[in-house]
Parts: C-alpha cells; structure tokens; sequence
C-alpha cells in the first residue's frame, strides 16, 4: 500500500510551470498542462478511493504528505479543475481536526523547506521581529532572490489549509512554522502573492491571541505590510488587493487594541487618513476602480471610528461626489 500511495502522491506533484502560465505562449506546453489537469482529477478519485479503506492505517508522514498533495488542490488556481477540488475537499474533510503533532509536521517538513533557503529578514527564528533587517541595506533585495517556494505551485494552498485549522491554544507552539511562510506571502513583490499573503492573514486573525501577535512585534510587521498593500494601484488585482487589506488591517488593529482606547483611534485614524484618503485617492485619483474599491472597503472602518470619523466627512464626501460624476 506504501509504494501505490507514493507513486499516487507523486502524480499530484503540481507542474512548476503553472506558476508561469500566464506567460507561457507555447502550445505544447499548455497542450501537456491541460493534459495533467484532466488526470489530476482521475489520481484525486483513486486517492480517494485508497484512503477509504485505508486511512485509519496511515502514519502521520503519510498523512502528512496526502494533506500536502491534495491541498494544492484546495483553491482558485489554473490546475484546479471543479472536480478535482470537489474531490480534494472530500479527501480534506477526513483530517478536519488535525492534531498539533500533525500540523507540526506539515509545516516542518512539507512547508519550512521551501521559505527557508530565503528566510524573511525581518523574522528571527522564533518568529519573532528583528530590531533590523538581518542582512543590512540589502536584505530585501535578497529576499526576493531564488524565491524557491515558487517553484512548488499549491504551497500557498498548503500554507492556507495548515493556518485555517491551527486552533488558538496552538499559535504559540507553531509560531515559528507558520509566520516566516505567513510573512513571505505577504511581503512578496507580485501583487497575486500579496492578495493570497492577506488572505492568509484574514484566516490568522480569527483565531491568534492579540497578545501574541504584540509580544513577538509581529503585529507592527503585519500592519506595516498591509500598508504597503494600499501603494500597489497598478495591477489588474489591485482593487481586490484594496479591499482585502483594509478589511484585514481594520480586523488587525480592532484584535490587538482595547476598545475606545486612544491608541485605537490613532490606528484607526491613520488607516483611514494616511493609507486611504491621503493614499489610495491621492496616488489614484484617476483610477475609477481603485477608488471604488477603497470606498467599498470604508462602511466597517467608519462604523469602527464612530464619532471619530466627523474630521474626515468633508474630504469624504467631496471624494464621493468626485467619483460619481465621472
């Protein structure tokens, strides 16, 4: 059973070369992608079919590495066709309620070795913040150097699953897995890896204790990254990427200040003030979309601020009003 599980595995090892898709122009090759979709979903049924009579006997690797397999599957990507998710997520449901030692694993084994050839450089490996950058002026740039975990389409799926079912009481074991791959996401260049990075970070906030998130300084490296998200009002997703950040950054400050507290207000007041009115409607003026978007995005923030938000009406409504007569 060991040797027809593995080989199953590997056939569901997902093509580097849909991480490029979007620039591949040669028939051929979409011709022999398009190919490998259609027989994903016929080794996602036979997987299904042997964890049905065999589950209870597998070993946590083995478990381990069939969660890491199918959840490439679980998402929105140009590999994942309707019936090979609809399958994946039957074959998921059976390890809804991974134990730690599980997820530990996944995330030791299956996930850490594809973001540690270029560790975050503002993470210690604790996963805690860096008083500065390891690696000087340069860090950065060297950050986005042999970026491997690009070359595994279905880590963000993976990264995504593992961080959907860490329970609370977990966060604090996991920490040191789950942030340096978290943080990568949503620090990464391409705005598709910011917009899956923030979506990862919305799942995070449901259940990580506020107070951890402050104690490791993570939260300031959170809501910095969020910022940078509202700069990027040049790509197709940008306006996707607006809404999620500001929802994201909203949820974020609401868990990690007391409520009515100054400190909130100030939070609060920058996000609205700096990140929207004075950024997205200043840089984007003439971008109708990403406008629309921020204002989308407004309703829960506003509601947050309450009485707070009156200094900001009259550059609010005259943005409104800008927008509406285009």
């Amino acid at each position: 059973m060991s040797d027809n599980l593995d080989l199953v595995l590997a056939n569901l090892r997902v093509p580097a070369d849909f991480a490029r898709i979007q620039h591949i122009t040669e028939d051929s090759t979409l011709t022999c992608l398009d190919e490998w979709k259609g027989s994903a979903e016929r080794v996602l049924i036979e997987l299904g079919l042997i964890l049905d009579q065999k589950n209870s006997e597998l070993s946590l690797s083995q478990k381990a590495n069939v969660i890491r397999a199918t959840a490439s599957f679980d998402g929105q990507d140009p590999w994942i066709t309707p019936i090979a998710r609809s399958t994946a997520e039957g074959i998921l449901r059976q390890f809804d309620d991974p134990p730690q030692s599980l997820l530990t694993h996944i995330l030791n084994d299956n996930v850490k070795p594809f973001f540690q050839v270029n560790p975050h450089p503002k993470l210690n490996a604790s996963g805690r913040k860096l008083p500065r950058p390891a690696g000087g002026p340069m860090a950065t740039q060297d950050f986005y150097d042999d970026q491997t975990w690009k070359t595994a389409p279905g880590i963000t799926n993976l990264v995504s699953w593992c961080v959907r079912h860490i329970r609370r009481d977990m966060y604090e074991t996991l920490w040191h897995l789950i942030i340096p791959p978290v943080m990568t996401l949503l620090d990464d260049f391409e705005t598709s890896y910011k917009l899956r990075g923030v979506g990862i970070v919305s799942e995070m906030l449901r259940e990580v204790p506020g107070q951890l998130l402050k104690r490791t300084g993570v939260d300031g490296l959170i809501r910095l990254s969020l910022g940078t998200c509202l700069t990027h009002l040049n790509d197709t997703e940008s306006p996707r990427l607006i809404e999620a950040a500001v929802d994201a950054h909203l949820t974020l400050i609401l868990l990690t200040t007391e409520v009515g507290s100054s400190e909130q207000f100030d939070e609060l007041s920058a996000l609205l003030g700096e990140g929207i009115i004075h950024g997205i409607w200043l840089y984007a003026s003439d971008k109708p979309d990403m406008i629309l978007a921020s204002l989308k995005a407004l309703p829960p923030l506003l509601r947050a601020l309450k009485i707070g938000n009156a200094r900001f009406i009259k550059v609010k409504m005259c943005q409104r009003e800008k927008e509406l007569s285009n």
